[in-house]
């Protein structure tokens, strides 16, 4: 079977057990042809992480494509259908993918990325302003040593991207379907409900936690942060975790434990997540005492120069007009966008990623890296930062 060269890199990268925070020689791959290309080439390891950053050009705007080479375990064998990383194109219900952890999450979008800015460079060698290639193997895991890491030397060199573009999945039913302008932030909390220990036969002398959790529950369900907006859903309060009682069948628990987390869009931060927490507790007289541990904020890029650049370059390749959104999960753009730089996504259809059988469609392979390439073009084309 013929491949293109962003096919066979994809098949390459998928074949390599990069479990977080492992790369095992995957941006040995990415980096080959970027430096054939021209780039250079900067590797910014941090103790067991790897991070690599390929630079082109110079000046504004400066365009920053981000990824990750770590994939999230594959988990039981007899789970998949075939090896979890079989990297190569099989037919799966009728339709030719590739198959393997990381296909979707995220490696065809580092090999598309990655041959995208090589054709780009090959035809514009003398592009205005510079690109570059920003790929970590610390994405899955708690993101220490790594994006955030490579973004202090990037600041060090006063290296700030005006546009950084992520290859992590965006679709939700076709491919093309929809790009992701922002993303909800991401906080967890532990909470220990009190209450008072004593004999289930006497519940008059008692107060059970577990009662009261249950009556903190139901009073955060019926009280809702928000209703969200045209591009960010409600946000979310659920419960990851819950502890409590002895052991007994006869004692009732006089704590209980719980685990919350919160994903909430730009309407709230950590203050407005505490202080609605508080007020449900003391409108009902529940005591608790909480722990707050914040892992992201929030980041929304308007619709604007950026986001119709990569609009219109799907719309070419696909036929298809993609909406914005800012729902799912969080991403490394949350570190990029402090910088002030615009973010967005754009990738595969999520609907596997972290599943056994993980798998995108093998037509989407080179779709993905004439996108980018495109909206290199048009980005390119942008009057430069002031």
């Amino acid at each position: 079977m013929h491949c293109t060269p962003t096919e066979e890199l994809a098949c390459k990268l998928v074949k390599i057990p990069s479990v977080t925070p492992a790369d095992l020689g995957c941006q040995d791959l990415l980096a080959a042809p970027l430096q054939a290309c021209g780039f250079k080439i900067i590797k910014l390891p941090c103790q067991d992480v790897n991070n690599l950053l390929a630079l082109h050009g110079e000046g504004t705007p400066f365009t920053l494509f981000l990824g990750h080479t770590d994939v999230v375990p594959p988990g039981e064998r007899a789970s998949w259908r075939h090896e979890p990383f079989l990297g190569e194109c099989v037919e799966y219900d009728g339709q030719p993918v590739l198959y393997g952890r990381g296909s979707a999450d995220m490696k065809t979008g580092d090999a598309a990325m990655t041959m995208a800015l090589c054709d780009f460079v090959t035809a514009r060698p003398d592009h205005p302003g510079t690109v570059g290639l920003l790929i970590t193997s610390n994405e899955e895991g708690d993101a220490r040593g790594g994006t955030p890491y490579a973004l202090e030397y990037l600041k060090a060199q006063q290296l700030i991207p005006d546009y950084c573009m992520i290859a992590e999945c965006s679709c939700e039913r076709v491919f093309g379907d929809e790009i992701k302008n922002g993303r909800r932030g991401d906080c967890n909390a532990t909470l220990v409900i009190a209450g008072k220990q004593g004999h289930v036969a006497l519940p008059e002398h008692c107060l059970n936690a577990a009662h009261e959790a249950a009556r903190f529950i139901t009073a955060m369900l019926a009280h809702p942060l928000d209703l969200g907006d045209r591009y960010f859903p409600p946000s979310s309060f659920q419960i990851s975790n819950m502890h409590c009682g002895t052991g007994a069948d006869n004692v009732v628990p006089g704590s209980c434990t719980l685990r919350c987390n919160f994903r909430y869009n730009n309407q709230q931060n950590y203050e407005s997540l505490q202080a609605h927490t508080q007020a449900v507790l003391e409108a009902e007289g529940i005591r608790a005492e909480l722990d707050w541990q914040p892992e992201g904020l929030p980041f929304f890029t308007p619709e604007g120069a950026f986001t119709r650049a990569v609009q219109h370059s799907v719309a070419q390749v696909l036929g298809i007009t993609p909406t914005f959104s800012a729902r799912g999960g969080t991403s490394d753009g949350r570190f990029v966008a402090q910088l002030g730089t615009q973010v967005i996504e754009f990738g595969p259809v999520s609907s596997t990623i972290h599943q056994a059988d993980e798998r995108v469609s093998w037509e989407v392979i080179e779709q993905l890296k004439q996108i980018y390439e495109l909206s290199l073009h048009r980005l390119c084309a942008l009057p430069p930062k002031i």
